[in-house]
């Protein structure tokens, strides 16, 4: 798109400005670089499909829950805070959504985010943008508006086009966000038309919003959604708008999309390399059911017969990851072999006063005692045939996920 022409007050105060230009620090600026499309790096595809599969399970907010995210980064050896933060975005954004059950499901703007529809990824991401600054601010009096009637997006992209290819120090950003919200609204207005088409001068009125808390919800709102990014230049932060902003609020286009890496493959070892270009369908049932080695343009997983016998969903969870590889027929003897096996099912009793239970062969109860999700909650010892619950542990937890599991569960 052509660069907008700046009215004389905005030019004016630009030139004023202590800034660098983003060529002096494009070393350690490499996130201006888009390869695929906004949100489509292989580690956000990874996290959304890790939080599909019912892995990870919402809080009462709808937020990934942090015990369950330690976990599973854990195992994948991935930034934990980076997938807490991005899962949030993910929720806000209605790409994922929480349903009754307290699970993960796909949400309205889902099909923007794997197909990389600009459009649908533009809603999604301001509708994220409004909800981080909404969680953030609280209520004012004094300001005119509620966080998603407050037009700060437009604000974003009129200081976009303004500094444009410019960086400011980090210590320095939030006084110049302030003067520049007291320019002329109509030069405000010109530029914010970008973003906003229809804003009128009454909507670009800002000042009321960036009080000290008012800016660091800005900020926070504005990195959590990848709209801006720091650089290190010498020995100095700086902070930038980055690419996706402009893209998200219609300065640029995105670029042409590179070619995908949808590789998929399976080995007699047990090792399964899949693009993370793959369709979720594809990718999720893997993230579930299999140990998630390595997450990069080419996400590599084993096998492993413990998961499957644990899997939440039991047989639908291996019928989905054998869905999925029929494609890659013939599958090495090993593979077909796992994957005929079946998970341990069967009923237990349990009696809630004394926190027994009763599994309903030596099968199962031999399965609960070695479960990674049910173990923990058991004491040592107890009678012969019998599991005892920790004096110390919820038994309607240990209930719930035995039930989660595939098993049947009476009470005595």
């Amino acid at each position: 798109m052509p660069k907008t022409k700046l009215p004389a007050s905005i030019r004016a105060f630009v030139a004023a400005q202590s800034t660098v230009a983003m060529e002096e620090i494009s070393d350690s600026a490499n996130s201006r670089d888009i390869l695929y499309s906004p949100y489509g790096h292989y580690w956000q595809r990874a996290f959304a499909a890790m939080l599909l599969t019912g892995r990870v399970k919402p809080k009462n907010d709808g937020l990934p829950n942090r015990t369950d995210i330690n976990r599973i980064c854990k195992e994948a050896n991935c930034n934990q805070r980076l997938f807490e933060s991005f899962g949030g975005f993910l929720v806000h954004a209605n790409i994922i959504e929480r349903t009754r059950a307290n699970e993960y499901q796909h949400g309205e703007h889902a099909s923007g985010f794997w197909d990389r529809d600009v459009e649908v990824l533009s809603q999604a991401s301001r509708r994220a943008f409004f909800a981080f600054l909404g969680e953030s601010t609280g209520h004012r009096v004094w300001r005119p508006t509620l966080a998603s009637g407050s037009n700060l997006d437009a604000f974003v992209g009129a200081f976009a086009q303004a500094f444009e290819g410019r960086a400011f120090r980090e210590d320095e950003l939030s006084g110049v966000l302030v003067n520049f919200s007291r320019l002329p609204v109509r030069d405000l207005q010109r530029l914010a038309k970008r973003s906003v088409p229809d804003i009128q001068e009454c909507n670009c009125h800002w000042e009321s919003w960036l009080d000290k808390r008012g800016l660091e919800a800005l900020l926070s709102a504005v990195y959590r959604c990848s709209w801006a990014y720091a650089a290190t230049h010498r020995k100095q932060d700086w902070i930038y708008v980055s690419d996706v902003a402009r893209i998200m609020l219609a300065l640029q286009k995105a670029p042409p999309p590179q070619p995908l890496v949808t590789e998929f493959r399976v080995l007699p070892n047990l090792c399964i390399f899949a693009g993370a270009d793959l369709a979720a369908e594809k990718l999720v049932p893997l993230f579930r059911s299999c140990n998630i080695k390595r997450i990069d343009r080419v996400l590599e997983f084993q096998l492993d017969k413990r998961r499957l016998m644990e899997a939440a969903s039991g047989d639908e969870a291996t019928n989905q990851l054998q869905g999925i590889l029929s494609g890659l027929e013939p599958l090495p003897a090993t593979v077909k072999s796992l994957l005929g096996t079946r998970p341990v099912k069967g009923k237990v009793r349990i009696r809630g006063c004394s926190a027994i239970v009763k599994p309903e062969d030596p099968e199962i109860l031999d399965a609960i005692k070695k479960h990674r999700r049910l173990k923990g909650y058991l004491e040592a010892g107890g009678p012969r045939g019998y599991l005892l619950i920790k004096s110390n542990s919820d038994p309607h937890n240990f209930v719930r996920r035995c039930q989660e599991f595939g098993f049947t569960v009476e009470m005595m």
